[in-house]
Order: structure tokens, then sequence, then C-alpha cells
């Protein structure tokens, strides 16, 4: 288990158990496969001149991203944390 002492012992405190997989693993981080991919693919092709450009029209974008984008992330990374405790880590298919 990757955790800091005191992480473990507010675990243990409150009877929480703790999945025994790496402390960062890309495929188990939301960002890193849906919201990541979304803004490559926005960005893809796109140049700026100003880095004020550029943060305006990423706000812009996140702006226009309907709820359901974040919520089918949370719900695709809910699928894929599922899948990793039941295959007991190894979720990676080979």
């Amino acid at each position: 288990m990757y955790c800091s002492t005191s992480s473990r012992k507010g675990l243990e405190q409150f009877k929480w158990n703790m999945s025994d997989h790496p402390a960062y693993s890309t495929d188990l981080a939301q960002s890193d496969f849906h919201f990541f991919l979304e803004l490559k693919t926005w960005l893809g092709g796109q140049t700026f001149q100003e880095k004020e450009e550029l943060q305006s029209n990423f706000k812009a974008h996140l702006t226009s991203l309907a709820a359901t984008f974040f919520e089918e992330g949370v719900g695709y990374l809910a699928y894929r944390y599922d899948k990793c405790l039941n295959l007991h880590g190894d979720y990676v298919e080979k």
C-alpha cells in the first residue's frame, strides 16, 4: 500500500480499505484518459500568438463542454477502478 503514515492511520481509524495498486497510474487517472484526450483533440492544428489568446480560448472551450462530458469521464473512471480491483491490479490487457 502506497500512502503516508498519517493517511494510513486515518484509513485504519475509519476502518476504510485501500486498494493495493500503484499510487499513480495513468490508466486510472481521470484527467489522463478523458480530459487530456479531449484537450489534445481540441488543440490539434491550432496556433496561438499570445499566451492570453490561448488562455481565453481554453477557458471558452472548457465552458462549452457539457456537464455530461465530465459525468461520462467520472463514470468511465469508476468502471476502470472496478476492473482494476476485480483483477487484483492486473487490469492491463496483454
